[in-house]
């Protein structure tokens, strides 16, 4: 829970002359003697302009009840109108929402990055608007701009949750009376796109073709993929301590982020201890040996060595692997490049230019290792173990068409027992 953003953003709001609404406002009978509907005209927001009406209340009991019940809703508007926090935006307040959760340590260094954009975004967007102005038809005309500015329906989803999350505390802080975002309704989750997983036949082929290919820690970073379904930045984070010979174990304690630096896995889940298959140990106990000869004269490899290794026997960056992950599958048709364009360097060697791809990724390597598990009857539990996943219910949610298809083959032994 995060404490009432009590800083000096609050503290330096402006206070103004204090606003009175005036007039009797309107009580209208909805069932004689039961229901009636309250509401004020407001004040206008600056000099001259028109005064709108307050948000209906639904008042139960007779019509005196209803004049009472509308007295107390003028004090509390008013009250609403004249705080401390009238003057305050919505940028400075979505920023020290931030800055208190990075104080009070609750995400991840992943999460604070991805929470980072959110807020810039919603400080680009909506920053200068008063925290008390901000409702509904504001908010639909900012996600409109950015819908015609080309935001992708994902990304906007993610900065509504954020915007969301932001005004519920702001209800707990009492500068607002409710979350405007709960009256937006067309900002939902994209429907994910299907999960592509190889057939058992072009993995059993990348298999081969990794065995086959000059043995380097980017081929490695691939074949753990494949062979455990971590990701990629757990992958390219493993180092030899991490991989247990004797117990046919891997663990994953860190990843590699896209900056290159280790830090904590994903989730709690995340971090977890994976059996390995002997040809994996083998693969493994190659390239170790491989390493050794490479960075350390023949000597032995410390514990501290990335197991994907670069040229220089530092971790892989991310992106460079990308790079040449997409030109690798690309090699062994799983994907293409819409161009490619041919250039020398000042070495006088050919190199290549490569645009548009088109294929698989590294993810779907995770993907494959689940829905080939689940095809040879792999249980849920172990398979979420397996991926790290933060829960059974995500695993089943993810793939949920290799659960189904596993139930269909079900259904056809038993009907082939029952009909014999």
């Amino acid at each position: 829970m995060i404490p009432s953003v009590q800083s000096t953003v609050l503290e330096e709001a402006v206070s103004e002359a204090r606003v009175v609404i005036e007039g009797e406002g309107s009580i209208v009978e909805v069932e004689r003697g039961k229901i009636y509907r309250i509401r004020l005209r407001l004040p206008p927001a600056k000099p001259g302009g028109p005064r709108k009406w307050s948000k209906q209340r639904t008042v139960r009991g007779n019509k005196a009840k209803a004049r009472i019940e509308m007295e107390r809703y003028r004090v509390e508007l008013e009250e609403e109108l004249n705080n401390e926090h009238s003057m305050l935006k919505v940028g400075e307040y979505a920023r020290e929402f931030h800055e208190r959760r990075k104080a009070m340590a609750l995400l991840s260094p992943l999460s604070l990055e991805c929470d980072e954009i959110e807020i810039k975004r919603i400080e680009e967007t909506l920053g200068s608007v008063p925290v008390q102005k901000l409702d509904a038809s504001v908010i639909n005309k900012a996600y409109a701009k950015l819908r015609k500015q080309g935001l992708s329906a994902s990304s906007l989803h993610k900065m509504h949750q954020k915007l969301s999350q932001i005004m519920k505390q702001a209800v707990k802080d009492e500068i607002i009376l409710r979350n405007p975002c709960d009256l937006i309704d067309d900002v939902r989750r994209p429907k994910a796109k299907e999960r592509r997983s190889l057939s058992s036949q072009q993995a059993m082929k990348l298999a081969s073709d990794l065995k086959e290919s000059e043995r380097n820690g980017r081929i490695v970073a691939v074949w753990m993929a494949l062979a455990t379904g971590v990701r990629r930045g757990e992958a390219l984070g493993l180092e030899w301590c991490d991989v247990d010979f004797a117990h046919k174990r891997v663990y994953v304690r860190e990843q590699l982020d896209k900056r290159g630096v280790r830090r904590d896995p994903k989730s709690e889940k995340s971090q977890r201890n994976l059996s390995i298959d002997d040809g994996t140990v083998r693969f493994l106990s190659e390239w170790k040996v491989m390493q050794s000869d490479m960075f350390f004269g023949g000597g032995d490899v410390p514990d501290s060595t990335p197991v994907c290794t670069n040229e220089t026997g530092g971790f892989i960056s991310p992106s460079a692997f990308d790079r040449w992950r997409r030109s690798y599958f690309v090699e062994h048709g799983l994907g293409t490049f819409d161009k490619e364009e041919a250039w020398y360097d000042r070495n006088g060697i050919k190199r290549y230019r490569r645009s548009g791809y088109h294929g698989y990724n590294l993810h779907e390597l995770r993907h494959t290792q689940a829905t080939l598990l689940i095809g040879k009857g792999a249980d849920i539990k172990t398979v979420q173990n397996r991926l790290g996943h933060s829960t059974a219910s995500l695993t089943m949610d993810i793939y949920a068409h290799a659960i189904e298809q596993n139930d269909q083959e079900a259904a056809e032994v038993i009907g082939g027992l029952l009909n014999a």
